[in-house]
């Protein structure tokens, strides 16, 4: 059972994710709009009774209503999440469907088009069904309707559905809810009530699923007059043959809908939005960024930028002053991305910088921080970590490397060349384990690169990567230049190779330039 379901939300997560929806939605809508008026225009009013001239008249008016609404949706850049797609989707829905009540009206009566009409009455019922299906789909994201009892709910209305749209579908060949004659006259079937069946089981779910959750009085409301408004013009109608003003009436409540869950949602996202914002101004300002750093002392030079994916990423670099002749290096990568990753990132830096300020080697900084944050650390998250502590009297400097990328070292007079060494653990993995430590003299002149893996691994169009040959043969292009323009022209290359594509990771550089005690 549970396999089944997992496979029903993925089919409902794959409508909610097609970007393509949206503006499709908007085009098949104002094509419905124009075609609906085109036919009535070509048809006429000619012999047709006020009851069918006054339901065409509310079906052409809200489709209109359905083109605005399809555009108001998707007219907003940050509107375009999984809610506006499966929104979209009912709305389009209804407006076919209130298309297909229109040109089911303009066939009534006319005996060549008898087997038109016959076929526009079966869309009629199956699109009332869609209908009914999707709102429960919109539903169920607009009211988070997504426990257990939920997905075993969503489970059932699904099944349900295919048998009812079969025994619509009969209709073409056996009078099951309706016949239409060879005189072109539509006339309910004896089994006409059985067409509500599907859509009083899924409304009763509905309700039921409405009434148990957690959203507010006011969503709730809104939500059940769905329900409640096709209802209130059945009622008002009084089943008079002629005036099928049901999807006119579900397009008021979409409106009602629209109006309502969508305000609650851009307030909703103003206040994240506004949130998100503190957060990457809190992230911006842990991490270093006056430069030039220390410019009174002559032995270094060095840059360092992080461009998150996010609002706020799980990257961080850091450098500071251990005492009066070491310098200490740090870049990092949290695994993850978003808040939880920019928490787990702020946790790390500041653990790392104490740890490194009380003396202690790179590799005994990791052991000991490694141990502390796997104490705790029950969403099992990690960082891999680059640390390297740089003498600058004499050019010693000491790393280690806890799962990160490889450095990028150029020598004086040299090129820029992957340096590969055996990497130590992830620091958040295992408990008690011990992180290699390698020590080198840097002659005056030598750059080191470090980065993270957005950058080798930045995508385009084709998904092909950005790479390492492709990173190295830019880093050598500039290699004279000095560490912020070094940044920059990668940056820049980076960005020339993605072209228009979303980013998909951090991308966090360091560079630092040794010039050593001659200076």
């Amino acid at each position: 059972m549970s396999g089944i379901v997992s496979k029903i939300n993925h089919q409902r997560d794959w409508l909610s994710t097609q970007q393509w929806i949206a503006p499709l939605c908007f085009g098949f809508s104002c094509f419905l709009t124009a075609a609906a008026v085109v036919l009535l225009f070509v048809r006429g009013f000619d012999g047709m009774d006020n009851n069918c001239v006054f339901t065409i008249g509310a079906d052409v008016f809200c489709m209109a209503v359905c083109t605005m609404l399809c555009f108001s949706a998707i007219l907003n850049p940050k509107g375009h999440n999984a809610d506006t797609y499966v929104f979209v989707t009912l709305l389009t829905t209804n407006a076919f469907s209130l298309f297909i009540d229109e040109a089911c009206w303009l066939v009534q009566g006319i005996p060549a088009l008898y087997i038109l009409n016959r076929i526009l009455n079966v869309l009629f019922f199956v699109m009332g069904m869609v209908l009914i299906y999707l709102f429960w789909k919109y539903i169920c994201r607009a009211l988070k309707l997504n426990d257990k009892p939920m997905q075993i709910a969503d489970l059932f209305v699904t099944i349900m559905l295919y048998p009812s749209l079969l025994l619509s579908m009969l209709n073409l060949v056996y009078p099951v809810f309706f016949s239409v004659g060879e005189d072109g006259i539509y006339r309910r079937a004896a089994q006409w009530d059985v067409s509500h069946v599907y859509m009083s089981i899924t409304l009763t779910v509905v309700i039921i699923a409405i009434a148990f959750s957690k959203a507010s009085a006011k969503e709730r409301f809104v939500s059940i007059s769905f329900i409640t408004i096709p209802l209130f013009n059945q009622v008002l109608t009084g089943g008079i043959f002629g005036l099928s003003t049901q999807y006119a009436a579900m397009t008021v409540s979409i409106v009602l809908i629209y109006g309502v869950l969508f305000a609650e949602r851009e307030k909703a996202l103003a206040s994240t939005e506004m949130e998100l914002g503190v957060a990457t101004n809190i992230q911006a300002n842990m991490l270093p960024n006056t430069f030039p750093f220390m410019p009174e002392r002559k032995e270094f030079d060095l840059y360092a930028s992080m461009d998150p994916a996010k609002e706020v990423g799980g990257d961080f670099y850091d450098f500071f002053m251990v005492d009066e002749n070491r310098l200490a290096l740090v870049i990092a990568d949290v695994s993850g991305k978003g808040i939880p990753a920019a928490l787990f990132m702020m946790a790390s830096k500041i653990l790392i910088k104490n740890c490194i300020m009380t003396g202690k080697s790179p590799g005994e900084v990791l052991k000991t921080i490694n141990n502390q944050i796997c104490e705790n650390n029950q969403q099992e998250m990690f960082v891999t970590v680059w640390l390297g502590i740089l003498d600058l009297s004499d050019g010693t400097l000491t790393t280690a490397n806890a799962g990160h990328e490889y450095p990028i070292i150029k020598t004086a007079g040299g090129d820029f060349e992957l340096h590969k060494s055996k990497h130590s653990f992830v620091v958040g993995g295992i408990k008690g384990i011990s992180y290699r430590e390698t020590q080198t003299t840097l002659e005056p002149g030598t750059k080191i690169f470090v980065y993270t893996d957005g950058v080798p691994e930045a995508e385009d169009r084709s998904q092909s990567q950005y790479g390492y040959n492709r990173f190295l043969a830019t880093l050598n292009k500039n290699k004279d230049a000095a560490p912020q323009q070094l940044l920059e022209a990668v940056s820049a290359d980076v960005q020339r190779f993605v072209q228009d594509q979303p980013q998909f990771d951090d991308l966090t550089m360091l560079c630092i330039h040794y010039r050593g005690k001659e200076i």
